[in-house]
């Protein structure tokens, strides 16, 4: 089983499923590889014009809905967003702007990919000051996050990890996913989730992406990888 954590899957309302024909097509893609719950999490960026909180609410209902109903498939379709994070973040999760994964405490946040280390620590520390647990989203992007003692230093302050099964995709001769898949063999990643756009690009999880995880990484940290730690937000026990 798993569930994915960061999904634009929700139609019409950023760069992610372009309708309800791509929406349901993606979760079907998603059941198939054994996919039970998504977390829904479209684009919040502070200075442009996006979905309320009430519409993605209503969206993410439609959605097991119409599954169900045309694919008869039940999956659990949790709200949440992808916060890029500015000196505004912590103010808008208080006025209800922007959700949290699921209702919990933890924020997927997203940075500026030149963003310095620097700004991720003072992003890591407002965050945890005010009680919410950050999950810095696709930990791949960001070059100042390059070097596993920075990663540790930031999970030592209280922020997860995510990382998209497309990062350690590449060949031998990748740098990226070298990297990507060193990171996992250290264990340093908390959720492997789709990171899904769309039908042809940043796609549902499917089987064949999950090999060398399957064959590298220890039974216990793969399932913690793909569900657990997801399982754990859901239902408010903590990771």
């Amino acid at each position: 089983m798993k569930i994915d954590i960061h999904a634009h899957v929700l139609p019409g309302i950023d760069d992610g499923a372009k309708d309800w024909d791509d929406c349901l097509e993606m979760l079907r893609r998603s059941a198939k590889c054994g996919v039970k719950a998504v977390i829904a999490t479209p684009h919040y960026v502070s200075w442009k014009e996006g979905s309320s909180s009430k519409e993605i609410e209503q969206l993410c209902s439609q959605a097991k809905k119409k599954l169900l109903e045309k694919n008869g498939i039940t999956m659990d379709i949790y709200c949440g967003n992808e916060i890029y994070y500015t000196t505004d973040a912590i103010r808008d999760l208080k006025e209800g702007k922007t959700l949290t994964l699921a209702g919990s405490r933890y924020v997927l946040v997203e940075f500026g990919w030149q963003s310095s280390y620097q700004i991720v620590c003072r992003a890591i520390t407002e965050f945890r000051e005010v009680g919410y647990i950050p999950i810095v989203a696709h930990v791949e992007r960001y070059k100042c996050l390059r070097q596993l003692e920075r990663l540790q230093v930031i999970k030592d302050m209280g922020a997860l990890i995510q990382m998209n099964v497309e990062a350690f995709q590449g060949g031998v001769l990748d740098s990226g996913s070298r990297w990507a898949k060193n990171c996992l063999k250290e264990e340093m990643v908390d959720f492997l989730a789709s990171d899904m756009h769309g039908l042809s690009r940043r796609t549902p999880i499917r089987e064949e992406e999950l090999q060398w995880v399957l064959k590298k990484l220890r039974p216990e940290y793969q399932k913690d990888l793909l569900y657990n730690n997801a399982s754990r937000i859901i239902n408010s026990i903590g990771v």
